[in-house]
């Protein structure tokens, strides 16, 4: 049985370059440990952190139930930087029929990277060796003699302790607290070996599949089943895993598809040069594929098995297979995603009710804008809303729906934004022209008044034809024959004195409302006699609306002149009139009050004028 003393063959480099510098991080370096603890057979690894702030004593364990190693083993295997264990052995399958992890031998060199100084207690066949290794002894020996003795605490001891390894590291590097969920998470990144036959804990807790996406909220999931890498040359080439979408983006770290080979990590998450920014899906794209032929004949996979060697015909084979797949998916999503989106849009009250209304031929340019507008993943639904109601608002205008069936298909949702920009422009040129037609129409109102026009036919027809003066909510009314039939008759001309003969006009509108407007001369001053006059003509109206087969709900009655006469009685029954709806309007307020209203679009008119001199 050997038991001379241990010996380490170093080279300054290999552990400054191997070890210190390209394991920096905490989670990579454990993976190394359970890598060897699967290669030994474990069913079970335990890793106990120290909880808290880091202290001169805290400590790191990894304890598995493998195999073991005899103090031959650690001579002559584990103590050997670079050994290529599955060329030496010839074979790549463990004892227990497991495919081997370990491949370059060096891994040992990680715990250098977390810890100053590690103590391994390893039983096997009933032997148990215990032995230490200090990081700053090994450096000082590298430059001096190149040759470093750890210190062999126990060799060959008999024990009853079952078969295993333990690796405790001291010295911690790390100054700040460990957060066992992310190392558990980490960990589960590393590896898809666990279950059943082996089982990995962090301090007591087990981690499963569901910790590598434990934080996120899954959308959509594919599954990958031997899918074939490489054409005609990849021969054997094939991959399998899941692929995820989240339904909040990722961040960068967990982005892209994990590349695992033999059960561990051999490419952290990679978008396979495919830019996340190309398309919005991608940022909401992860998952694991496994690529056993990676991990094959020939090593392709980086020192620290972190990343593959993609320039070679399995690498490329891999790459253009990862954007071929990262496309298909991100626009099988983008595409559920719109489909949702224009169904939430659809089955709105206000947008189901104005889609029913309209003619088939306006449907179809109704449902091409809203698939343009849901197809953006970055509007959120309030501004969606808010564009669905500018399009309800417009739709009724020709040149718009001309605009919308002018957009392709696949326009960006950035190109229907700068549309609607596009559209408010032609919108408002088109108010500039029925403004300016309102505005000259005030302005002949203005005449009108200055020439004291007549009833008939001057005044009357301006009324008819520009209703908006008198109730600026106006844009159309119609002439109700049927109610200016029953006044005719109920009071004839013939019985009405010279100045009082004219019921001008009774009219409606779209809401229900039916007007009976008495048309004076602007010189024409109100009196008592004419307010109890449209007194009589309101309420009779009001006596026939529930015989008239219609669905008007009120009557409002004007009497439109050049002033009021100052009594009392007059301004009494003017005050009063108020409450049931009848009116006196002056010329002179109907001009001020029309002025007033329009003077937003004097401004805008201003302005368009200002745009049209640039």
């Amino acid at each position: 049985m050997r038991e001379e003393g241990l010996s380490m063959k170093v080279e300054l480099t290999v552990i400054e370059d191997l070890g210190i510098k390209l394991y920096g991080k905490l989670p990579p370096v454990i993976s190394e440990m359970v890598a060897n603890a699967w290669d030994a057979d474990a069913r079970r690894v335990d890793i106990v952190l120290p909880i808290g702030s880091i202290k001169e004593d805290s400590k790191i364990t990894v304890r598995d139930c493998g195999s073991g190693m005899s103090y031959a083993d650690i001579a002559d295997k584990y103590l050997r930087i670079g050994r290529k264990r599955r060329e030496e052995e010839h074979g790549d399958e463990t004892a227990g029929g497991r495919r081997v992890m370990g491949r370059k031998g060096i891994g040992k060199l990680s715990i250098f990277g977390a810890a100053k100084k590690v103590k391994i207690s390893t039983v096997s066949g009933g032997r148990k060796n215990v032995f230490a290794m200090d990081i700053d002894k090994i450096l000082k020996e590298a430059r001096k003699t190149k040759e470093y003795n750890p210190e062999a605490i126990k060799i060959n001891e008999k024990t009853g302790d079952k078969d295993g390894t333990e690796v405790v590291l001291t010295g911690l590097k790390r100054t700040t607290k460990i957060d066992p969920t992310t190392v558990r998470r980490d960990l589960a990144k590393h590896f898809s070996v666990f279950g059943r036959k082996f089982r990995m804990y962090v301090n007591g807790d087990e981690i499963t599949t569901a910790d590598k996406w434990r934080d996120v909220d899954i959308e959509q999931e594919w599954r990958i089943e031997n899918e074939r890498v490489g054409g005609e040359k990849g021969v054997g080439w094939t991959v399998s895993g899941k692929i995820i979408a989240t339904k909040k983006p990722l961040p960068e770290a967990d982005l892209g598809i994990a590349v695992m080979a033999r059960g561990k990590l051999i490419q952290s998450p990679t978008m396979f040069d495919v830019k996340p920014g190309s398309k919005h899906a991608y940022s909401y794209i992860t998952g694991e594929i496994a690529a056993e032929f990676f991990d094959d004949d020939t090593d392709l996979i980086s020192t620290n098995r972190q990343s593959v060697i993609w320039d070679n015909p399995k690498g490329e084979s891999l790459k253009c297979w990862g954007q071929k797949k990262l496309k298909e998916l991100a626009n099988e999503l983008q595409a559920v995603r719109t489909k949702k989106r224009e169904r939430e849009i659809r089955e709105q009250p206000r947008v189901r009710e104005w889609l029913e209304s309209l003619a088939e031929g306006e449907k179809r340019t109704a449902d091409k804008i809203i698939r343009l507008i849901t197809s953006d993943d970055d509007m959120g639904p309030d501004r969606k809303n808010e564009i669905m109601e500018y399009v309800m608002d417009s739709f009724e205008h020709k040149a718009f729906q001309d605009m919308v069936e002018s957009l392709d298909n696949n326009r960006e949702p950035l190109a229907v934004l700068h549309m609607f920009k596009t559209w408010n422009v032609i919108e408002a040129r088109e108010m500039f022209r029925i403004v300016h037609g309102r505005l000259g129409a005030i302005e002949q109102l203005a005449r009108l008044v200055d020439l004291d026009a007549k009833e008939v036919p001057d005044m009357h027809k301006y009324f008819e034809d520009w209703p908006w003066v008198l109730d600026p909510t106006l844009t159309k009314w119609q002439h109700e024959a049927r109610f200016s039939k029953m006044l005719s008759e109920k009071y004839p001309e013939a019985e009405l004195k010279e100045k009082d003969r004219r019921i001008d006009f009774v009219a409606t509108n779209a809401r229900g409302t039916i007007y009976v407007i008495e048309i004076k001369r602007p010189r024409h001053k109100v009196d008592s006699k004419d307010m109890d006059q449209l007194a009589d003509y309101v309420t009779f109206i009001e006596s026939k609306m529930g015989n008239a087969n219609s669905v008007y709900n009120q009557v409002e009655g004007y009497i439109i002149a050049g002033g009021i006469k100052d009594d009392r009685r007059t301004r009494r029954l003017v005050n009063e009139g108020k409450e049931f709806r009848r009116y006196v309007r002056t010329y002179e307020d109907l001009v001020s009050q029309a002025r007033t209203v329009h003077s937003e679009f004097l401004d805008k008119i201003e302005m368009f004028q200002r745009q049209g001199k640039k």
